[in-house]
Parts: structure tokens; sequence; C-alpha cells
């Protein structure tokens, strides 16, 4: 698996940070959950997914065996591998059905970033690092992701037209994500600094933070055009994906599960990530839509929305 991938899910057996605030008002919604598991894998996760509901993601035997990308349209899977890579991440997919994500080598100490439309691949890798992570990819083909060194410092960056910049995000963090970008070039992403994480919303240079409230830890991975942030959030053992929109959010578990993460959404305000029991067996997810209503709920900082 990735560095960051590793580091993150390591990070949370190990930290048990407390939520601050225990979910005190919970309220059914009209959503549902949609499992997507890769035959015979015991890690699947759903990484992206665009307007026609086209997912992508990886999967793999374990957590520690080689990842393998998919992509997963009307029911059906099409396998895909970067050539001679150790594993394939794809994160994203835009409208056009172009994909972005990562190839990983010699262990994950260095890895590219590749677009792929389904037959070549095209790698890309940001200018003296040897780690290059896109998340993100739009309509326009702008992409966002973080790039470093394996075990040192990442930084968030964008890519767009060729050119590649580096984004700042407040603090000074050891790792720096920009992990989903909508059409309008808003960007959601978030840092991490020893056992701190800070989720943020950010566009032409400036940052708004995303906390959901009471919550230890928020991370912030997918954002759409009308601006619904997904993510994950919580502390010690129990952690759910929300959902975020003009300042209201709304949390969404996968019924009994341990953890709950968002990974993105599409302009139809589905939702897709990943869900675990154990945090041994990973299995991906799409959910119905989210509704205006839903952030409209009484309470609605503190409503949590479970799946039928």
């Amino acid at each position: 698996m990735t560095f960051l991938y590793r580091f993150t899910f390591a990070l949370l057996l190990v930290l048990g940070v407390p939520l601050a605030q225990a979910q005190t008002i919970i309220h059914d919604a009209n959503v549902t959950f949609t499992t997507i598991d890769v035959p015979g894998a015991g890690v699947t996760n759903v990484a992206g997914i665009n307007a026609e509901g086209d997912v992508v993601g990886y999967y793999g035997v374990d957590d520690n065996a080689t990842k393998h990308g998919f992509l997963y349209r009307d029911s059906t899977f099409t396998f895909f591998d970067y050539p001679d890579a150790d594993s394939t991440f794809p994160y994203s997919i835009n409208d056009a059905g172009l994909i972005v994500g990562s190839a990983e080598f010699q262990g994950g100490l260095t890895a590219v970033g590749f677009l792929f439309e389904g037959t070549n691949f095209t790698p890309f890798r940001v200018p003296s690092k040897p780690v290059t992570i896109p998340y993100g990819l739009n309509d326009g083909g702008e992409i966002v992701g973080t790039a470093g060194h394996s075990g040192a410092e990442f930084r968030a960056f964008a890519l767009r037209n060729g050119r590649f910049r580096l984004l700042d995000f407040p603090g000074n963090s050891s790792t720096e994500a920009a992990h989903g970008i909508n059409n309008l070039g808003q960007i959601a992403g978030y840092t991490i600094s020893g056992i701190d994480r800070h989720a943020y919303l950010y566009r032409n240079g400036k940052t708004k933070t995303l906390a959901f409230p009471g919550a230890a830890v928020t991370v912030a991975q997918g954002i759409n055009d009308v601006g619904i942030v997904v993510g994950w959030y919580g502390g010690g053992a129990q952690y759910y994906a929300f959902a975020y929109k003009n300042g209201k959010y709304i949390s969404v578990g996968y019924p009994g599960a341990a953890f709950t993460g968002a990974s993105g959404t599409n302009a139809s305000n589905q939702i897709v990530g990943q869900y675990t029991f154990d945090y041994q067996t990973w299995h991906g997810f799409v959910t119905s839509p989210i509704t205006g209503p839903d952030f409209e709920q009484p309470g609605c900082c503190l409503t949590s929305i479970r799946g039928d």
C-alpha cells in the first residue's frame, strides 16, 4: 500500500484518540449503502465516482498484499495494473472516464502519478519528489495530490496544463494532501502533524478549516460542484464518514462498522468509500444520494445518517 495509506490507518489503531463529544442526536435518513467487494479480496477500497456512477478503486488479498486497480461500471469489474509496478492505486475518475492514480515501486520508496484512459498509462511526477500521489481529478483535467519523500515531508500540489504548483496549507505540517477537486477549482484536503489532523477547504490560496463538531480527528477527501465535502472523522475505536455543506455537517456510518470513511462524491451527491468491522477486512461502498433535506434536520451538526 502507499506510504500515506499505511501511515494513516496504522496511526488510527495506535492513537485511540477519544471523541471530545459523543453523538447525542441520531436521525434516520433516506440513504442506503451498496457494498462493492472484488471477489476473493480481503481489501476493497472504492476511491472515486463520476456523474455516470462509474467507480474506481483498488483491491488486494489483505492490507499488506499487492494492490490492483479496478473500474466498476454497470455491475462489471474491469481490472488493470500499471506496467511493472508493485501496486496500482486508482483514486479518481472524471466524467470523461479519465482515471488518475499512482503506481508504487520499491515497496513505496518511489511512486509515479498516472492518467489512464482505459488503454494507455501516462506517467507524471512532481519534480524532485520521488513519491507522487495524485488523488483528485476534475473535468477540466486539473489534478491534485501530495508529493514528497517516503518517511519525510509531503506537500500538496496541483497540476494544470502541464505545470505543477505547490499549495500552501496553514501550519507547519509534516504532510499536506490535496485530495479532491471540483470543476470550480475548490479543493478538499488535510494536514498531518504528529497525531494531529486538520481538514481544509482550499481555493485560490485561501483556506477554510473544517472540523466535525466534537471530533478529535477530521479528514476531508472529496468535493463536488455544489460544495458538498466528504471525508471521515472520529476518535478511539469508532470513525464515521461525514458530508459537509454551508457550515453544516452530517454523519454517515455503515451499520455496525468500526470505521466508515468517505473518499469521494459525484454530481448526484452519491458518496463512495470504505468500511470495516475489524480493521482486517475492508469493504467498498457507494451510497444513495445525500439530499438537501438531510442538511436541514433539527440538530444537524450532531445528526447521524444510518444506512438501511
